[in-house]
């Protein structure tokens, strides 16, 4: 049993995705604001405090095991199911640099961007200038790599349900699906997952 411990984010949304891609049976426990995580005694081995983590039950050995970081969580999903990850060397790598690609771009600068356009407390011009300058561009390497690609790194991977609940907001940033329409194409194959569905449900009804 897999216990993921987080709230309706794009980065905990690619976990529970994961999740029911690879049909493994897990829990979600809802972290609000201020929660009173810190208390459990796993968490004490995630230095950034930050959610989601995942608590694996049965880990390596059958010994608990707890893994923070999304990007770190996926790739541990991965090999543990032997799914969503391709063997071979070159394919893997593939893979891999756009997996890292979203980790240190995409989710960074359109949170970034987001915070600025929505939730700041006073305005910010250059910031949201800034970062919706940054967000058109990564936008339209990812369109490029579509263009020429089905998915992300070949095929259907954990760099696509990584990058998925960011890029599906894309209307938000001031972006028109007639700008990238090899996004838009991918972005539907995606939700027309069975799994993709029951992913996003499993955390969006923690907003109720």
């Amino acid at each position: 049993m897999i216990e993921l411990y987080g709230s309706p984010t794009p980065s905990a949304y690619k976990i529970s995705i994961m999740l029911e891609e690879i049909d493994l049976s897990y829990l979600v426990f809802p972290i609000k604001n201020n929660p009173d995580h810190l208390e459990l005694e796993f968490l004490k081995t995630t230095p950034n405090n930050m959610f989601p983590v995942i608590l694996d039950r049965k880990g390596p050995n059958d010994k608990p095991l707890a893994i923070f970081e999304p990007g770190a969580i996926l790739m541990y999903l991965a090999e543990k199911s032997e799914k969503l990850m391709p063997k071979n060397f070159t394919k893997r790598f593939d893979v891999l640099q756009w997996l890292l690609f979203e980790n240190s771009k995409i989710g960074p600068i359109l949170s970034n961007a987001k915070h600025f356009m929505f939730h700041a407390p006073e305005e910010a011009s250059y910031a949201v200038k800034r970062f919706n300058s940054e967000t058109k561009r990564l936008f339209s390497i990812v369109e490029k790599q579509l263009a020429e690609n089905e998915f992300l790194g070949g095929e259907y991977s954990i760099a696509d349900i990584a990058t998925f609940p960011w890029i599906k907001e894309y209307e938000r940033y001031d972006i028109s699906s007639n700008e990238i329409p090899n996004t838009v194409r991918w972005l539907d194959a995606i939700n027309k997952r069975k799994a993709v569905a029951k992913g996003l449900l499993a955390l969006t009804v923690l907003k109720e």
